[in-house]
């Protein structure tokens, strides 16, 4: 493979890690403002309920993030020799000490006097293994937003047992997909209350299996794009988010594969594939959110939640002379800095440490 193509393709994807980011603050932001339309007066009917068009924002970005999981899990290892262990622990030193980090954040939140979480050593303990719990009803960590890392745990558990068994790339690429649409089924067959059997079987699994393919296509199969590649892939994305934007039964039961997976297969492919979106340069800010990306898909909560806490109690609430969406944005906005210090206080120093320190140079 030709390094500069895979430093140029990566650097295109690396954008849309931001945007990715981005659009779940973008989402989150407006859900507080819903929550709290009232205390806010802001009574328009966009600010009372859930709108598809804000909804799609995050529903896009999260399948963005397990997309490019499952895609350069694959693309920055593809046929090299592997150790199955080196592998599973490069990324679990990425994912855990910031996840870490982010609820030991909660918890000093939450003794806070005034706020209303407590949990249970049981939630703590889970949380932090990321093991699967019901809270409240829905199987999630203590902090939600961490609900996806359970899948993304599960695949490179999944990845890291193929590599030990001697499989190439292409074979474990294989038998990844043949398990993950095996296990869907049987999630669709059972009906269970076990978390860890709900998440495995969950079709959500898919969007892994989709980016591994994904990075095959670039790898395997290079493709002379053209302009009707560009249009045919505008057309069924547009498709694609309109449905899932007006038609509420499409967004609420239709399987994540078709509903948000695909839109987010089709941006990457695009990102990918075409000349021009591949080789731009992207202002440094975006530079700086992508490298940034898990740290505000984990710490763009910790400023809504304390906006969402202080307007409860009619505190700092915006001035009458501002407009909503101008709320909105100051929420979007800080989301996002929370985010980018967190990388740079703590996950960028955390990570560099523990990489010079357990991960075997190449």
């Amino acid at each position: 493979m030709n390094k500069g193509i895979k430093i140029m393709k990566l650097t295109s994807l690396h954008f849309l890690r931001a945007l990715g980011a981005i659009f779940i603050v973008v989402s989150h932001s407006h859900g507080v403002i819903r929550k709290r339309f009232e205390t806010l007066g802001f009574d328009a009917h966009f600010w009372q309920i859930e709108q598809g068009y804000t909804k799609v924002f995050g529903a896009i970005g999260v399948d963005l993030f397990l997309v490019l999981s499952g895609f350069f899990a694959f693309y920055t290892t593809w046929n090299r020799k592997q150790v199955a262990f080196d592998f599973l622990k490069k990324r679990l030193i990425r994912i855990y000490p910031i996840w870490w980090v982010g609820l030991i954040c909660l918890l000093v939140l939450s003794i806070v006097p005034g706020a209303s979480a407590q949990y249970s050593g049981y939630q703590v303990i889970n949380s932090f293994l990321l093991n699967p719990i019901y809270i409240d009803g829905d199987i999630k960590p203590i902090l939600e937003i961490g609900w996806t890392l359970h899948y993304i745990v599960f695949y490179y558990l999944a990845i890291t047992f193929l590599i030990y068994m001697k499989l190439k790339s292409l074979d474990i690429l294989k038998v990844l997909t043949a398990l993950f649409a095996c296990l869907s089924i049987l999630g669709v067959l059972i009906d269970t209350t076990v978390p860890i059997v709900e998440v495995v079987t969950n079709s959500r699994t898919l969007a892994f299996a989709l980016g591994g393919w994904l990075a095959f296509l670039v790898i395997e199969k290079p493709t002379k794009w053209t302009a009707w590649y560009t249009s045919l892939i505008l057309l069924v994305s547009s498709s694609l988010i309109l449905t899932f934007v007006f038609v509420p039964e499409w967004r609420l039961n239709a399987p994540t594969i078709l509903s948000r997976s695909s839109i987010a297969c089709l941006i990457i492919l695009l990102f990918v594939f075409h000349p021009t979106l591949r080789a731009l340069k992207f202002h440094k800010i975006f530079n700086l959110c992508g490298d940034a990306s898990y740290s505000i898909y984990l710490f763009h909560m910790f400023p809504l939640m304390i906006a969402s806490g202080l307007w409860k109690r009619g505190i700092l609430l915006p001035p009458s002379f501002l407009p909503p969406f101008m709320t909105w944005f100051i929420l979007i906005f800080l989301g996002v800095l929370s985010g980018v210090i967190a990388y740079q206080l703590f996950e960028k120093p955390i990570f560099t440490y523990l990489r010079n320190k357990f991960i075997k140079k190449s």
